[in-house]
């Protein structure tokens, strides 16, 4: 083989291994699964999304939440600032662990904002009362589904 072939062959298997680095780094979390139960997710990945989360937001359908995927463990708190309806909020470590949860939280809270006791990288925003229907508590694990 002469040395042109060779150098196209190789360019050609560097892009095809960029493309498959690049379309596995974007592979987004659609799905959470907790206490047995798909939930799929909208993400606040970026301050602005996190700082509106669900703020008059329609209220969620029993298998739908918004995960927050923070860049760093930290105690991170919650409120229920412009809610329109309640919520279950699920504290998770970086090993995917629940730290810890808020149950019911009414939208009449507000001011009021709900912390973890220890470090999450992620919360989870699920409709109130699904934690106790699934037996959800501290120390179970959660599972991200990618796209």
């Amino acid at each position: 083989m002469n040395s042109k072939k060779v150098q196209i062959i190789f360019v050609i298997l560097v892009i095809i291994i960029g493309l498959v680095l690049i379309s596995n780094s974007q592979k987004q979390i659609k799905e959470v699964i907790v206490g047995g139960k798909t939930f799929f997710v909208e993400l606040a990945k970026t301050e602005v999304e996190q700082n509106r989360g669900l703020s008059l937001h329609v209220p969620l359908l029993d298998n739908r939440g918004m995960l927050f995927v923070f860049q760093k463990p930290d105690l991170y708190g919650f409120w229920m600032k412009d809610m329109l309806f309640p919520l279950d909020i699920i504290w998770i470590d970086g090993e995917l662990r629940i730290i810890h949860i808020e149950k019911s939280i009414l939208p009449d809270t507000y001011p009021k904002t709900f912390y973890p006791e220890s470090k999450s990288l992620y919360v989870l925003e699920i409709s109130a009362g699904q934690s106790d229907i699934l037996n959800i508590k501290t120390g179970d694990t959660v599972k991200f589904v990618k796209n």
